[in-house]
């Protein structure tokens, strides 16, 4: 009940803030269906409320070659920039996180994008970002997590990128529309505010550095689960 409760409010301030209710339809109201003692099912997504372990559904899209913008978007998204593509509902994911307590906060992540004359007045600190996640993939019917990073390639050494957490910033709102649900970016490589998740990584301002590591990336069309959990601490 309290998960109903809360996902109501939710998806009415996410989706209703900014526009007129009599100028729009009424959102759609997605339960949370319980599955097991700590599971639960939103729309395609499940999730753990006691580990805070977040389950989405994904399908390899790209395995070699690049540039590579994005580690996952919807499949109505900018697929030819992605490794996978999933079909989830990005402000469900957003719910999800905000169920689970995920702070979501841009802080200084997108300082690079700013011309030094602005960063003063426009630019944001590292103690205002949001919550960092850690980011894994597990192929269908394997056993072993491996890092989300392990399947991006960083040209500036041609070695997989590092193993650090994304950070949950949440999306934003531009004339009522929740840009993630319009435009589909979910894990970001190269910084994007329309995306749920951006990386502040060494190079995530250059849309041209990363690519696909076939190495460690399973064929196209090959089914599998994007893992998102808090990091440590």
């Amino acid at each position: 009940m309290i998960f109903r409760v809360t996902i109501l409010l939710l998806i009415s301030f996410l989706v209703a803030r900014g526009m007129a209710e009599e100028e729009e339809p009424k959102p759609e109201r997605p339960a949370v269906t319980k599955i097991g003692e700590h599971r639960y099912r939103l729309g395609k997504i499940e999730f753990d409320a006691k580990n805070r372990e977040i389950f989405i559904p994904v399908t390899v899209n790209m395995r070699e070659g690049g540039p590579i913008e994005y580690v996952l978007v919807h499949e109505n998204g900018k697929i030819h920039e992605s490794v996978f593509t999933t079909k989830i509902s990005p402000l469900h994911l957003q719910v999800a996180m905000k169920l689970l307590k995920f702070k979501a906060g841009e802080g200084d992540i997108f300082n690079r994008l700013l011309a030094p004359e602005f960063l003063e007045k426009e630019g944001g600190v590292e103690a205002d970002r949001g919550d960092a996640v850690v980011v894994q993939y597990l192929e269908a019917g394997k056993e072993d997590r491996i890092p989300a990073a392990e399947t991006i390639i960083d040209g500036g050494g041609a070695e997989p990128m590092s193993d650090e957490p994304w950070v949950f910033t949440g999306s934003v709102m531009e004339g009522g529309t929740f840009m993630a649900e319009t435009e589909g970016s979910i894990i970001a490589i190269y910084l994007d505010r329309g995306s749920l998740l951006n990386m502040s990584r060494e190079g995530a301002d250059l849309d041209d550095r990363w690519g696909a590591n076939s190495k460690a990336i399973p064929e196209t069309g090959v089914k599998g689960t994007i893992i998102l959990s808090p990091a440590k601490k």
